[in-house]
């Protein structure tokens, strides 16, 4: 090998280990810098991972009950406030009265409680309600319905506002739960305050019942509210078995008319999901200044449903009153008076958004009691006697939009009815119902 070679040779030996020194230092400076580089992320998540525990520290802190008087009650209304249900409807109608009464008499549908104006249009009912369910997890609850419109006018207690008005409260009640079970006892809650009745198959509120008419054991056999203490008892969670008791002041009042008070209680069976029934009654003096005459009703309702479609349902109520007629003007004989009556329903629901229901009913007023036919000009009947028939189609055309169209004969012992400027022992009605819920 010449000399010129081996230098050569030596001069590329002495670059090639220059290059790769100067690679391996600018290597080792990258990795230094690499290594920095993951420090500092190391450090930073570390104060990002310090500062997301401190914010859910702060957060679980928050959601804590506050201590002291202002926490406790704030952290109250919050939990009250999102368990509160509020709900209402609208409801107005149009009756058409073929006998259309005209002056010199009332221009109404007679012996109808709430459907009462013939031949025109009527705002029947628009209520306001709030409510806080109880159970045992949750023990306190309350309810409030407020009711405008004819329907409210109709239910008045008296003591509560003036009949005239339209205008009511209809239930305003505090509820309490017994937030545990004992032996026997598997639910007990109590209301306090004003609610409805436990009698009858039908409700004040149109748009929960079959119909749009009520029936006359609805609007003459029985009260629609009461003012008192009310227990709801239910023995076992596995056998469906419940019942009410109260005491009250009585039959639509708010303000007792005398000393006594009036016992209430039912007893509600539904041995599977196809079958249901209930025996109520109530036991009490009702009229003014009397603690001694008593006012007694029975009151029995059963559903059944033999098809998915169809269901069926009966009510019968009688009640008794002790010298009953000494209630009104000019009876001073102390006649006791009763009243009694059936009335079978049957709905069918053709399609989801259609059904069509029927109702057959007959009511017996003996002594003209209840009906007020006792006391009247222009039905001077003691003993009365009335049949009806109901048919009505309801349509949900969306789904808080309900319309109902409805036909009703009436047909009575006496002349019961009014018919153009005279009397008659019968009545036609036909009618639209509208109802909006919200």
């Amino acid at each position: 090998m010449s000399l010129n070679t081996k230098n050569i040779l030596s001069g590329l030996v002495v670059s090639l280990f220059i290059i790769i020194s100067s690679s391996t230092a600018v290597f080792a400076n990258e990795i230094e810098e690499l290594r920095n580089e993951i420090k500092m992320m190391k450090e930073k998540l570390s104060a990002m991972e310090a500062r997301l525990q401190q914010s859910e520290a702060r957060a679980a802190d928050a959601e804590k009950p506050k201590t002291g008087p202002e926490g406790t009650i704030t952290d109250a209304i919050t939990s009250i406030t999102k368990e509160i249900e509020f709900h209402g409807f609208v409801d107005t109608s149009y009756i058409f009265n073929t006998n259309t009464p005209v002056p010199p008499n009332p221009r109404t549908n007679n012996l109808r409680v709430f459907d009462t104006d013939a031949n025109g249009f009527m705002l029947n009912m628009a209520q306001l309600s709030f409510e806080k369910t109880v159970s045992k997890e949750s023990p306190l609850g309350f309810r409030v319905d407020l009711d405008f419109g004819q329907d409210a006018k109709l239910i008045h207690s008296n003591g509560l506002g003036n009949p005239g008005d339209e205008f009511d409260l209809e239930q305003a009640y505090a509820q309490f739960c017994i937030p545990f079970s004992l032996p026997l006892m598997d639910t007990l809650s109590f209301k306090f305050g004003k609610f409805v009745t436990l009698m009858g198959a039908e409700v004040i509120e149109s748009v929960n019942n079959w119909n749009f008419s009520r029936s006359y054991l609805f609007g003459y056999a029985i009260p629609f509210t009461h003012t008192g203490l009310r227990a709801y008892y239910k023995p076992f969670a596995d056998i469906p078995v419940e019942s009410y008791i109260g005491i009250v002041n009585g039959w639509d009042q708010v303000d007792d008319l005398n000393r006594a008070k009036t016992l209430e209680a039912q007893i509600a069976v539904t041995p599977n999901d196809k079958l249901s029934f209930s025996l109520g009654g109530m036991f009490g003096p009702e009229r003014a200044d009397s603690n001694k005459d008593f006012r007694d009703l029975i009151d029995f309702v059963i559903t059944y449903q033999p098809l998915d479609k169809l269901t069926l349902k009966a009510n019968y109520d009688y009640g008794w009153e002790r010298n009953g007629t000494s209630a009104f003007a000019g009876y001073t004989d102390g006649k006791d008076a009763s009243w009694d009556g059936v009335a079978g329903y049957a709905k069918y629901d053709i399609f989801d958004w259609w059904s069509i229901a029927g109702r057959g009913e007959f009511f017996h007023d003996r002594n003209g009691v209840r009906t007020g036919v006792l006391t009247s000009s222009t039905m001077p009947i003691s003993d009365l006697a009335v049949w009806e028939f109901t048919l009505t189609n309801e349509f949900k055309i969306f789904k808080n939009f309900i319309a109902r169209f409805e036909y009703r004969f009436d047909k009575a012992s006496g002349q019961a009815f009014t018919k153009n400027k005279t009397t008659a022992n019968n009545q036609s009605t036909i009618a639209a119902e509208v109802i909006t819920k919200f």
